[in-house]
């Protein structure tokens, strides 16, 4: 079972995410330091400085956030409570930052919660921190960063780890670092859609030695229901397959199986899609039952139902699209044409699979084909160079045929198109536009061009964007706020873009995977490619 990375660093991850928090040098964003004690604090009296920070905050090992009312609401009549007005399936969450005051402070703290009645089970995580050092964000567009050298809080460790019914405890208490560091705990409540509308008291016990603190936590339930379908698209793909937990790379292997039903339950969860990255098609009778056992129940919603240990929002609802299961041979640049058997070749997929969806009632999803990534540029050479020409003319023709060749196999598979480059520089010449070729557009946040994606969306295609960095979109760095990313999902209400394309989620150091969360040592974009932790390495992980 992975573990997530905290809602309170990045993401679209559809919980929640983190925002500015100071520290002490490096480059980047500042922010003066807060008091170790303010109006967001709960038992200042107690030898451990209990302080309340939404799922947005971003407090760094030895940092502090900036000012937030425990409440997390203005209109509640009673101060002395953390309180949400919440919708039915919804998953509500938020922090508590301990920090001990001296030596003598209890070095552990245990938290027991009290569920309130009709309402689902509460997680408790702790926060686990990285050292952040070469974090500059210069391979892309030049962006703002948080402070750094310092340790910042990811991956979120459970107190429960499993899938379905197959759960153990990883730890009771949870350790406090020296005097005067951070320790974060998460608390992760999810709303069912049948919970009674009206207020539901919850209580958090912090137990510090002998001393016990109990946290009122006030969930006011209103007569509306979030939609068990998503109204955006989130996908992130997967690059490893699941060694690192265990499970081997075969997926014949039943604990193959097992663990990408778990991992695509924990992105359901956080309202996402995992897709696979599958260099071989299935093409035998035994590839096809072992595709089926993995991925059938995700595509038709069982998945996602009690039968499988599911509890959260999606219930019962199929991923709402999907990858076909087939290579992405072709990177940056293409070389050549594609021969003609190159082509057909997609023909012969397009059939196979458009049997599969059929026999096996996988016709919920919206299906896409990943073929070509960021083959068309930019290149640094002018779009009106003979040569560069020559080159797009080349490629946006095999395009076409690829996505020809898929039509005449099935129907309803829609070519992915990825690129740094504005497609819109490309509509007014007839021998490079990929107006009547592409149907599902994903460029990055610089080159998605609102006006020209709006056109295409009236017409019946779909438009994502993936990530880049100021002042186009969020960066997805580690070391910035949480409001970064979560601008993502406001950038698509605002455009009117159908989905978000984070390019890997589990794409780090196979032997460092949690100190080393990046899918290059110099990437200075510390965390890209990162969205999950293998389990299996929880206990050997780099602590600071």
């Amino acid at each position: 079972m992975p573990v997530i990375v905290s809602p309170t660093q990045r993401a679209i991850r559809l919980l929640c995410f983190c925002i500015p928090l100071i520290l002490l040098s490096g480059a980047g964003l500042l922010h003066t330091p807060q008091a170790l004690e303010h109006d967001g604090c709960i038992a200042v009296k107690s030898e451990v400085s209990i302080c309340a920070a939404s799922s947005m905050a971003r407090t760094s090992r030895t940092g502090s956030s900036v000012l937030e009312h425990p409440r997390f609401d203005l209109n509640s009549d009673n101060p002395d409570r953390l309180h949400w007005r919440v919708a039915k399936n919804e998953t509500v969450a938020f922090q508590l930052e301990m920090r001990r005051k001296n030596r003598h402070a209890a070095s552990e703290v245990t938290v027991r919660v009290n569920g309130g009645k009709g309402l689902a089970p509460i997680s408790v995580s702790q926060a686990h921190y990285l050292q952040v050092k070469d974090a500059g964000y210069q391979w892309g567009p030049a962006t703002a960063v948080l402070p750094y050298p310092a340790s910042y809080p990811d991956a979120l460790i459970p107190e429960w780890h499993g899938c379905g019914t197959n759960k153990k405890k990883l730890f009771s208490a949870i350790r406090l670092p020296p005097p005067g560091a951070v320790q974060s705990i998460w608390i992760e409540m999810y709303v069912p859609p049948d919970a009674t509308v009206g207020e539901h008291l919850q209580l958090v016990a912090l137990e510090l030695n002998d001393e016990i603190i109990e946290l009122p936590v006030v969930l006011e339930v209103v007569d509306v229901s979030l939609p068990h379908k998503t109204s955006i698209d989130a996908v992130a793909e997967l690059y490893r397959t699941y060694h690192l937990e265990g499970s081997g790379s075969d997926r014949q292997e039943e604990v193959w199986q097992r663990m990408a039903q778990c991992y695509q339950q924990l992105a359901h969860q956080h309202r996402m899609v995992f897709i696979e990255r599958t260099p071989v098609a299935p093409v035998t009778q035994d590839d096809w039952q072992a595709y089926r056992a993995a991925f059938g129940p995700g595509l038709t919603g069982e998945l996602f139902t009690e039968q499988f240990g599911y509890v959260g929002t999606g219930y019962n609802t199929p991923v709402s699209v999907w990858r076909t299961p087939w290579p992405q041979d072709y990177d940056i640049t293409m070389q050549r044409p594609l021969s003609q058997p190159e082509i057909e070749q997609w023909t012969a997929l397009a059939e196979s699979w458009s049997k599969q969806v059929h026999a096996n009632n996988w016709t919920a999803p919206r299906y896409f084909a990943y073929v070509f990534d960021e083959v068309d540029g930019p290149s640094g050479v002018a779009e009106t160079d003979p040569q560069r020409r020559t080159y797009i003319t080349r490629v946006h023709d095999d395009m076409r045929k690829v996505q020809s060749a898929i039509d005449r196999g099935g129907v309803g598979i829609d070519l992915l198109w990825t690129s740094h480059s504005d497609p819109s520089i490309w509509q007014k010449d007839p021998q490079t536009t990929l107006e009547g070729v592409v149907r599902l557009w994903a460029p990055n946040a610089h080159a998605a061009n609102p006006d020209f994606l709006a056109k295409r969306i009236s017409r019946g295609e779909r438009a994502w964007f993936y990530h880049s960095g100021h002042p186009a979109v969020g960066g997805h760095s580690i070391n910035l706020p949480g409001t970064d990313m979560r601008s993502w999902g406001v950038i698509g209400a605002r455009y009117g873009f159908q989905g978000q394309l984070m390019w890997a989620a589990n794409l780090g150091s196979d032997k460092w995977p949690f100190a080393q969360p990046s899918y290059k040592p110099d990437d200075d974009r510390i965390g890209n490619g990162v969205l999950v932790y293998p389990y299996e390495r929880v206990f050997k992980r780099n602590l600071d």
